[in-house]
């Protein structure tokens, strides 16, 4: 009986740890929306700094800001000059002639 008990949890086990597993090897990333008008991602730059990424759907615009960790409290600095990139403007097909 107590062997049975033994194999059984062991079993258990075995089958916790092959879900998890497979949780974590397809978890996939997405971004927050935000009423209909903006996503807001994180992500990192180069590595060493996390970053904040806001797209503002109305306008197509795209601003960034990292986190400043030398200051205390940490806060937050822009890093996309001029009020954002124009997500227009930066996709759009140049011609073919």
């Amino acid at each position: 009986m107590k062997n049975v008990l033994v194999v059984a949890l062991m079993c258990l086990n075995a089958a916790l740890l092959v879900v998890l597993i497979a949780g974590v090897a397809t978890e996939e990333a997405h971004g927050q929306v935000f009423g209909t008008n903006y996503v807001v991602v994180t992500g990192n730059i180069r590595a060493d700094y996390d970053a904040v990424y806001v797209i503002d759907l109305a306008r197509r615009k795209l601003a960034a800001w990292r986190f400043d960790t030398e200051q205390k409290p940490a806060r937050l600095v822009c890093i996309t000059p001029g009020g954002g990139r124009d997500l227009t403007r930066d996709f759009r097909r140049s011609a073919v002639r």
